[in-house]
């Protein structure tokens, strides 16, 4: 059977370009539409993609040979989207985000319940090697446990570093790089550490956007370890960089360069795993699968057809996100520490 989607904004074309590489892996998926809240940008993303597009969101989500949709909006428009298609039955793929709240989120939970869809959220880094290595020796204890992560993740962007200007959307958009970039740090420290206990965070402007472009966050949790969060649109030649340090050890990943691209081949990375002993594992890089993870938008499509039952990011996960980027956007703009206990 041949599953018929649609993109629903390429708001993160970066990102609409990545999700329609991937689908096109799958030859029983078919990309039937692009819409978008922006017609020059829905016009010319479509051209590129080949498909029409659908200037009509209503009608789009009206038609009965459409089966899911993939979001890539704006992050504060992600909730309304995703509670638009699941009241129309149709599954939902969407960008990272469910929700900037936890109401808003918890509405769009009820939303999709009630439709009974398959939902899945794309978080992405939990696929790369790095971070199913990073896992893997957290669980299996080598390190203790854990009492502080960091975690980077930035490029020059805004600067015009990715070779491109930087898009008119991301500048006018009410959240910045927390919400972007920082987001992916985020929902690697709630899957590796779990739920903090509070914020402090603290979000800058160096370039004329309205959302910060250079941020960072302090995350305390109940057994006293600490998180660290920080990420830029502003940063030149900045590896991507996970660190977790424990009673017994620490490992250490960090990209190759600092060419803002993802990190799915062995040749990408650097790896170090030290241990109480203070000698680094003879071969680091065995530590690392052999493969990335499945794209998340392959396990949606699976779970879509029944094929497997792949354990998708959902609601839960987009519920604590939103948790967390509530509380830390409240903590930048009070310049406060915030607990979660307040959200």
């Amino acid at each position: 059977m041949k599953r018929k989607v649609c993109l629903l904004s390429c708001w993160n074309h970066f990102h609409a370009q990545s999700f329609v590489r991937e689908l096109a892996d799958l030859p029983d998926v078919e990309i039937v539409a692009v819409w978008d809240d922006e017609p020059y940008r829905g016009k010319k993303y479509a051209e590129e993609f080949g498909v029409p597009f659908e200037p009509d969101l209503e009608a789009l989500l009206a038609r009965p040979d459409l089966d899911g949709v993939v979001i890539d909006t704006a992050p504060e428009q992600a909730a309304s989207l995703i509670i638009k298609a699941a009241q129309a039955g149709k599954h939902v793929m969407a960008d990272q985000v469910l929700a900037m709240s936890r109401k808003e989120a918890l509405i769009a939970k009820e939303a999709i319940e009630k439709a009974g869809i398959i939902f899945a959220l794309d978080m992405s880094l939990k696929r790369w090697p790095i971070h199913l290595a990073a896992k893997q020796v957290l669980e299996s204890g080598r390190i203790g446990s854990v009492t502080s992560l960091r975690v980077r993740n930035a490029h020059s962007g805004a600067l015009g570093g990715l070779g491109q200007q930087w898009p008119p959307q991301f500048r006018q958009s009410t959240y910045g790089v927390f919400a972007d970039l920082g987001a992916h740090c985020l929902y690697l420290m709630l899957w590796l550490l779990g739920m903090p206990l509070a914020v402090t965070a603290i979000g800058t402007r160096r370039t004329e956007t309205i959302g910060e472009d250079n941020a960072a966050s302090i995350f305390e949790f109940e057994n006293g370890t600490i998180a660290i969060c920080d990420t830029s649109h502003v940063a030149n030649n900045s590896p991507f960089s996970m660190e977790m340090y424990g009673t017994m050890g620490s490992f250490r990943a960090n990209g190759m360069n600092g060419v803002h691209h993802k990190l799915l081949k062995q040749e990408d990375v650097t790896v170090h795993l030290f241990t109480q002993d203070q000698q680094t594992h003879p071969n680091p890089m065995s530590l690392l699968p052999p493969m990335p993870g499945e794209p998340s938008i392959h396990r949606w499509i699976k779970a879509m057809d029944g094929e497997v039952e792949p354990a998708l990011n959902g609601t839960q996960e987009g519920i604590a996100l939103a948790i967390i980027l509530e509380g830390l956007y409240l903590s930048a703009r009070t310049g406060t520490k915030v607990t979660f206990d307040e959200i």
